[in-house]
């Protein structure tokens, strides 16, 4: 599972932005994988079939084995798609478990920050009671010392 830095405010959102785009380039290089395949596959039954009328044509040619051949190309196709399909399904869960986990953490940061942030406030408030507690003891005594004469 992918581990994004953290920042002040949560995380690093350019390196969650770098992830998110490597992501969608895997996604993009097996979905151009899948149709440069699926290219391949028309390209090599169009050739059959080329090569099948030129045969057809000069020598008779079993066409039990041609059939074959298109069938295992096609179930090759098949295989290839789903292959991909899946890869794509895992790569887009495991995008998502990363975000859930990404937005869990900031919940609990900012949670964690929120309660830093109340705990400063009381203590400010209660050196700032202590100061002028301190200040208002020394007035008394400054008072204290006009009062007494010379």
């Amino acid at each position: 599972m992918k581990r994004f830095s953290i920042v002040q405010n949560g995380y690093d959102i350019d390196e969650v932005n770098r992830f998110i785009d490597i992501v969608i380039r895997r996604l993009e290089k097996l979905d151009e994988e899948n149709k440069n395949s699926l290219e391949q596959i028309d390209a090599l039954n169009q050739k059959l079939k080329e090569q099948l009328q030129k045969k057809e044509k000069n020598v008779s040619i079993d066409e039990d084995k041609i059939s074959k051949a298109l069938v295992a190309a096609q179930e090759a196709s098949e295989r290839m798609r789903n292959v991909a399909k899946e890869e794509a399904r895992l790569l887009i869960e495991d995008a998502k478990r990363n975000a859930n986990s990404i937005v869990h953490e900031a919940l609990v940061e900012a949670a964690k920050t929120e309660n830093e942030a109340a705990l400063l406030k009381k203590n400010i408030t209660v050196y700032k009671n202590r100061v002028k507690n301190i200040l208002k003891s020394q007035l008394e005594i400054a008072e204290e010392l006009d009062k007494i004469e010379l």
